[in-house]
């Protein structure tokens, strides 16, 4: 019998050796970089929720071991990387799949459950991925108007998904702390309406900014993955705090039945990059960075909203590493006007046409962006 690659995997992989991604946990806090007013050919990058910390010197110094092995194929370090991902998040190697970036793990998670007679249900306002496989794969969606100050309305869509439900097969894609809002929806309700398992309903949650939350009333939907329900998946990214935006490295946690079907929908799980599995390991066992990286962008945060304050600029709540706020205004001329001073600051999100995203950058970073403000409200601009 010919083995493929994946067979391969599967059966040898409890035996591989583990010496690359092995790393110690010492770590040393993340550096402030130093600031630097932007300028054209480095402008400030307030567009894309990155890190602006850059990654930990411990994962900078991962990278250059794996370099070393770049001429190896990863399979033991897929499979030791998968057992310490796993005990990092608290669920068995059987129920994490490797991505390359959450934006493949959206693809492959709505492609796995796209059948026949599929919609796709969500918010109106919120991350663009999920209708954009749809729509590739000629799958109808269902767009649910916003609540108040462009809330998640969890009642309007489980009303939208039961009415298809009769029907169609339903997956139900929701952002949880949304984006472009920086708001987390109820977790009350939606915990209580997954476990209820409506009929011909599967759930995707794309968690990617659950690390930056400080609402105490957050839950994961890992927590519903450990009590065994399998009418859903966990959507995590290494992009934001960990940020390895660049390196493409995400993951999806559910039930082995539920990881096994999407992984049918990757190219090759067992194929990921020898210097990002390393980068990887060296964040997670980096607590300090960690910690450093959420200080700094709550820091960065009470520095905007102080100044968003004092202007009476009016904006939401964020649970995230970006703040969404109100101009009152088209958003055209002020991201123009931002463009000129060489500050990059988020795109359109229709139907909030008036409303501009906010990336969070460092505290000096976002001390020069808040003096931009102040001049620009001199000028009238805002």
């Amino acid at each position: 019998m010919t083995l493929n690659r994946r067979q391969l995997f599967r059966l040898t992989g409890a035996s591989l050796g583990t010496a690359l991604v092995s790393a110690g946990s010492s770590a040393a806090f993340a550096e402030q970089p130093e600031f630097t007013a932007p300028t054209k050919q480095n402008p400030l990058l307030l567009s894309f929720n990155e890190n602006p910390l850059g990654m930990s010197q411990k994962a900078k110094e991962a990278i250059a071991r794996a370099a070393l092995y770049g001429s190896r194929y990863p399979f033991q370090q897929v499979v030791q990387f998968k057992k310490d991902l796993a005990k990092f998040v608290g669920v068995t190697p059987d129920e994490v799949l490797l991505t390359h970036g959450s934006a493949e793990a959206i693809r492959a998670t709505i492609e796995a459950y796209n059948l026949k007679n599929t919609v796709l249900v969500q918010p109106e306002l919120t991350y663009g991925d999920g209708a954009m496989v749809a729509e590739h794969n000629g799958m109808p969606i269902k767009n649910v108007k916003m609540g108040p100050n462009w809330s998640v309305d969890l009642e309007a869509l489980k009303k939208a998904a039961a009415s298809e439900a009769k029907k169609h097969h339903i997956i139900v894609y929701l952002v949880n702390p949304n984006n472009p809002t920086s708001t987390i929806a109820d977790c009350g309700f939606m915990i209580k309406w997954i476990k209820s398992q409506p009929k011909n309903t599967f759930f995707v949650l794309d968690e990617a900014y659950g690390e930056f939350v400080n609402d105490p009333s957050f839950k994961s939907g890992v927590e519903l993955v450990k009590q065994g329900f399998d009418n859903l998946v966990v959507l995590k990214t290494f992009s934001k705090i960990f940020a390895m935006a660049g390196m493409r490295l995400g993951y999806a946690i559910g039930a082995v039945s539920v990881i096994n079907k999407i992984r049918d929908h990757v190219a090759y799980e067992v194929m990921m990059n020898q210097s990002t599995l390393a980068a990887a390991m060296a964040e997670m066992n980096d607590k300090e960075f960690l910690a450093e990286s959420k200080e700094s962008n709550d820091k960065a945060r009470e520095i905007l909203y102080k100044a968003l304050d004092e202007l009476k600029i009016p904006y939401l709540p964020s649970q995230t590493n970006f703040v969404f706020i109100d101009l009152k205004a088209p958003l055209k001329p002020f991201f123009e006007h931002m463009k000129d001073e060489n500050i990059m600051v988020g795109r359109p999100f229709p139907p909030a046409l008036q409303w501009c995203r906010i990336s969070l950058g460092t505290p000096a970073e976002m001390t020069y962006f808040v003096e931009k403000l102040k001049e620009f409200r001199k000028k009238g601009w805002i």
